[in-house]
């Protein structure tokens, strides 16, 4: 089972990193879940792979950096992202332009996903569309939002 990331880049709140290091405990022991799927983009994106990377030590559980596309930096910093995930996903999006790739990737994680740990406290953005789509595709939303949206 596979469960994705979904959130602002910024994070003011605190106690964010506790509800999801909750989150992904609970997804990992009760619910099956083996594989986090995390788009690499901010620093909600960074808390949520801390979690997951603090529960490895102890579990079979993967995460992958799902990609819009392929960059440079991810040539000159293979070792680092070697050690960072267990691989990079690039879903083939033919010819969108590079922008609307990332809200189509976005889309993707959450298609693949049974499970998505969300931080939106606002109502417009790359993350509120997507939290809208996994609402209404029917995913199991988690919330590690503090504010009201």
């Amino acid at each position: 089972m596979i469960a994705t990331f979904c959130g602002h880049r910024e994070v003011y709140a605190k106690g964010v990193y506790e509800k999801v290091l909750e989150f992904v405990k609970d997804l990992v022991i009760n619910k099956g879940v083996d594989t986090f799927y995390s788009g690499n983009m901010g620093e909600f994106d960074k808390l949520c792979e801390k979690a997951v990377r603090a529960l490895k030590r102890e579990h079979d559980i993967k995460l992958y950096w799902v990609a819009p596309y392929l960059t440079s930096e991810m040539n000159k910093e293979k070792s680092e992202f070697e050690r960072l995930y267990d691989g990079i996903i690039i879903p083939d999006f033919g010819d969108a332009h590079y922008k609307a790739v990332i809200l189509k990737r976005n889309f993707w994680m959450v298609d693949k996903s049974e499970y998505v740990i969300s931080y939106v406290y606002r109502e417009f953005g790359g993350a509120y569309k997507t939290l809208k789509y996994a609402q209404k595709t029917g995913k199991s939303i988690l919330s590690a939002d503090v504010y009201e949206t």
